[in-house]
């Protein structure tokens, strides 16, 4: 009775599985991570552990990965969402849903829904989001 119940246990378990997996699947699609150039400077965008975005020479590291999940961009290494706020900082930070989390591909510019900026860098590695002006530090590839 016992091998019985475990069993069924185990069976009821991977059928739990995986509808859960198909759930998640049909919930949030994941697309391919990749990295993102600066056309200007030709460096990747980057982040670390502890939330903060820049760019620097590609390494083909996670770091540089990003996954798109609809609108939002996330760091392949922390998990972390690609975020800005109304000042034109930009971080990484716990995805939750917000505008300032999503983000729009126009072309090759990437405009932060929630305030219409586009994300922005310079050749000293900074990384921020500023008025839309069609200039290669606004490009990514």
């Amino acid at each position: 009775m016992v091998d019985r119940l475990n069993c069924r246990v185990t069976k009821g378990g991977v059928v739990v599985a995986a509808g859960l997996m198909i759930l998640g699947m049909a919930m949030s699609p994941l697309a391919a991570a990749g990295t993102y150039h600066d056309v200007a400077t030709g460096f990747c965008l980057d982040s670390n552990g502890n939330g903060s975005v820049y760019t620097g020479q590609c390494n083909g590291g996670n770091y540089q990965n990003w996954q798109n999940r609809g609108r939002t961009l996330v760091d392949v290494a922390t998990g972390f969402c690609l975020d800005s706020n109304g000042n034109g900082s930009v971080y990484t930070g716990q995805c939750n849903g917000g505008n300032y989390q999503n983000w729009q591909n126009r072309g090759r510019t990437l405009v932060d829904v929630a305030t219409g900026f586009c994300l922005d860098s310079n050749g000293n590695g900074s990384v921020y989001t500023g008025r839309c002006n069609g200039g290669n530090y606004q490009n990514w590839k």
